[in-house]
């Protein structure tokens, strides 16, 4: 058969869109995208509450889940909470400095830590390390179809796999935001007054002149909201893994990309609804 030399583009738009610009019609592309995830997100979470009160989660999976990520994330959490602790307190030592205030370096510094500082690296770091480890499981589950064979099985998986890693994080976070919190503290004590001469009875007197009570309880909130947030994205992008080692590579970092944007606004709806006059 004779070639006629015209090829047809199967993926041209059609109708009104084939007369916006490129540009636009990328742009349109990439909302609806968003708009099919952000469903994608709500039919997983309801399938996720629906998968519980179906199947009740066991205990010692959630333990499970929270030794887990308290082993894979204590270390990198203490060991990027020691330079940020020091970094802070030579921040605010050498700005009030200039205005002969230094004996108040550590009024400012506690509570930026305790408030700010140390549960938002711990969410960060946290959803680097364990957020990751997860979401590469649980895709790599996916794409050996582990996950479709439970569910022929009559196994759930959400609430076997899901959720208990879901409350494993929000569980475990709290604790690794007190491991940053407290290796901040320390290693400003370190900068302060050991290298930077400070009395440590003036140090020691920041914590009671502005932290509260309240901002532990707040600093556990964080922790919990966020290990929520990364136990979610780990979740979600793991099961919509697809396409092999690649795909699950994608999913990796897509769930870590969108933990870190989550825990930013997460922090500041809540020091919005905490903290705001």
């Amino acid at each position: 058969m004779a070639q006629t030399g015209v090829t047809i583009d199967i993926d041209a738009p059609v109708g009104r869109e084939s007369l916006l610009p490129r540009p636009l019609r990328a742009l349109g592309a990439r909302v609806r995208r968003f708009k099919d995830g952000v469903g994608d997100l709500v039919l997983f979470l309801h399938d996720l509450v629906v998968s519980v009160t179906i199947t009740r989660p066991r205990l010692r999976d959630i333990l499970e889940s929270v030794e887990q990520v308290l082993s894979i994330g204590w270390r990198p959490v203490v060991f990027v909470a020691f330079p940020i602790g020091m970094t802070f307190a030579l921040s605010f030592d050498s700005l009030l400095g200039l205005v002969g205030l230094r004996s108040f370096g550590a009024v400012g510094l506690v509570p930026a830590i305790v408030r700010e500082a140390g549960p938002l690296f711990a969410g960060v770091v946290s959803a680097a390390t364990v957020g990751s480890a997860f979401t590469a499981d649980i895709g790599a589950r996916r794409v050996r179809d582990e996950i479709s064979g439970s569910e022929v099985m009559g196994v759930n998986p959400k609430a076997r796999l899901y959720v208990p890693r879901i409350l494993g994080s929000m569980l475990g976070c709290p604790v690794l935001a007190l491991y940053a919190t407290i290796t901040a503290l320390i290693s400003g004590y370190i900068l302060l007054v050991l290298i930077r001469g400070l009395s440590s009875g003036t140090y020691l007197g920041g914590f009671g002149a502005i932290l509260k009570v309240g901002d532990i309880v707040v600093l556990v909130i964080k922790g919990v909201l966020y290990g929520g947030v990364i136990g979610i994205s780990a979740c979600f992008f793991g099961d919509h893994a697809k396409g092999g080692p690649s795909g699950v590579a994608a999913a990796t970092r897509a769930s870590i990309i969108a933990s870190f944007a989550s825990i930013a606004l997460v922090g500041f709806v809540v020091n919005q609804v905490v903290y705001a006059p």
